[in-house]
């Protein structure tokens, strides 16, 4: 396997500093025109790609957003899946989509998976009717908005999430109404 390459390979190759690389990713309105095309020349020259992991380290959380369904065989949650992801991509996310095929304990298993992941929240059509498994999730501050019955997937954060004894029926694409479960 070949040597990944990193922040400090692209720095010393540019002549600058590991900070102004980093500011060329993430800011790069910051940094002068001519810096920051040596910069990114050295990126292209070296094959550069970001770690995601190391981001997430630092920031302590992810850009993913977990979605959980019943049953990923059912069209409706493939349109469920298909909202999370046009409303994740807006807010510069992606989406981890998992299947619990109807088993409390996968249920289990998968948001124990996001919490590890420390995904940003978690969409999920929930299967424990104790709401346990929701619960235990939260501990870890994660954000769980049940979906049942939603025919959109909207992104909410942890002000507008309802609470997990809740069905979403979003209003508009960018915001949601919880209604009580039948």
């Amino acid at each position: 396997m070949a040597q990944s390459v990193g922040i400090k390979d692209v720095a010393r190759a540019a002549g600058v500093s590991v900070g102004t690389v980093s500011n060329v990713i993430n800011r790069p309105d910051s940094v002068a025109t001519e810096t920051r095309a040596r910069v990114l020349s050295a990126i292209d020259r070296l094959g550069y790609v970001r770690s995601e992991s190391a981001r997430q380290l630092r920031a302590g959380r992810s850009r993913i957003m977990g979605l959980l369904v019943l049953d990923m065989g059912n069209p409706f949650f493939v349109d469920v899946a298909r909202g999370a992801e046009r409303a994740a991509r807006e807010d510069g996310l992606g989406v981890m989509v998992c299947n619990s095929a109807q088993s409390a304990s996968e249920e289990a298993e998968y948001l124990s998976l996001f919490a590890e992941q420390r995904v940003r929240g978690v969409l999920l059509t929930p299967t424990d009717a104790s709401g346990r498994n929701i619960a235990s999730f939260r501990q870890h501050e994660g954000d769980a908005v049940p979906a049942a019955r939603s025919p959109y997937a909207t992104w909410w954060t942890r002000a507008t999430a309802p609470s997990p004894t809740s069905a979403v029926r979003p209003a508009s694409t960018r915001s949601a109404t919880a209604a009580p479960v039948p």
